[in-house]
């Protein structure tokens, strides 16, 4: 196969792609501070203080616009992963 046909049929101006994405995004590093900041806690065994706390958004997995914007990337990679598929098996 080429390197063409590997990539993802992904149109990357898709306004609710790109908001799904930002919303993930947004997400995942709000857990990734808020890890980082309890293990610095740990080693230092100090307190964590509430400016800290404020620093990322808690992720609420059962947050409407939360699981919109997943439902919307896995529609996409599915659907990519289907045409890849048929691509595929109209090779042989």
């Amino acid at each position: 196969t080429t390197k063409e046909s590997e990539e993802l049929d992904i149109d990357l101006n898709d306004t609710d792609l790109t908001k799904a994405a930002t919303k993930i995004q947004a997400s995942f590093r709000g857990h990734k501070v808020r890890k980082e900041m309890k293990h610095q806690d740990e080693d230092n065994k100090e307190p964590i203080s509430n400016e800290n706390q404020s620093m990322g958004e808690e992720v609420d997995l059962n947050d409407p616009e939360l699981l919109k914007a997943a439902t919307k990337i896995q529609a996409t990679f599915r659907g990519y992963q289907s045409r890849k598929q048929d691509k595929d098996e109209r090779k042989y």
